[in-house]
């Protein structure tokens, strides 16, 4: 036996209530909630990839407004957030001991500037994100026991990746496994620790477990 829902229909009478309830058989609200679910299914993709766009367009008006601050007050911010001049060094892409020469004031390229000025803005924008100590959060492992960090990814330039993982929605969510096999598809071959193993789980999707 199906059940069946109403809706109120408009209808034209003779002075009595103009409205009416007509049932609607179970079979059209199971189609119809099957349309809105195939609808937002194709919608989610679009949906999430509009959201790392103007994740790292929010990012980039953040690097352009720190750039135009000085050299030596970037390189002041980035050891107030306690980060280490051989990351510093890393995500600019210099050595170590041209961001000491930097310290001691001399100057840089604009592309090095700008660069410097990305990384200051980045560690705002997680802060907007309520992400206390991004330094550290940077470099934490992306999934326990797996040796790839967002500092890593930074070190690349996927901050959109950065992003990603750094935004907590409840409708679009993150997948951390996801995020990863968009960085590096073998990952699980590569940056598990030995004391793990990779197994196909009940659902069918690749996990990781201690090793028996």
């Amino acid at each position: 036996m199906q059940n069946e829902g109403y809706v109120i229909e408009d209808v034209v009478t003779g002075g009595s209530h103009p409205f009416r309830e007509r049932p609607i058989p179970a079979t059209s609200r199971l189609a119809e909630s099957s349309d809105i679910h195939r609808r937002l299914q194709d919608l989610a993709p679009r949906a999430a990839e509009l959201r790392r766009q103007e994740l790292v367009r929010d990012w980039a008006d953040e690097k352009y407004a720190q750039a135009a601050r000085g050299e030596s007050e970037l390189l002041r911010e980035l050891a107030d957030y306690g980060m280490a001049w051989r990351d510093v060094a890393r995500l600019v892409g210099v050595s170590v001991p041209a961001v000491q020469k930097w310290r001691r004031g001399a100057g840089m390229t604009g592309e090095n500037r700008l660069r410097l000025a990305g990384v200051v803005a980045l560690l705002r924008c997680l802060e907007r994100k309520m992400i206390n100590a991004p330094v550290s959060w940077l470099e934490m492992p992306v999934l326990s026991d797996v040796s790839v960090t967002a500092m890593d990814m930074l070190a690349v330039d996927r901050v959109d990746l950065v992003l990603e993982l750094a935004t907590d929605d409840p409708i679009l969510g993150h997948d951390r496994t996801r995020v990863l096999d968009e960085f590096e598809p073998r990952w699980r071959e590569t940056r598990v620790d030995d004391k793990f193993e990779v197994f196909e789980a009940s659902d069918g999707l690749l996990s990781i477990r201690p090793r028996q």
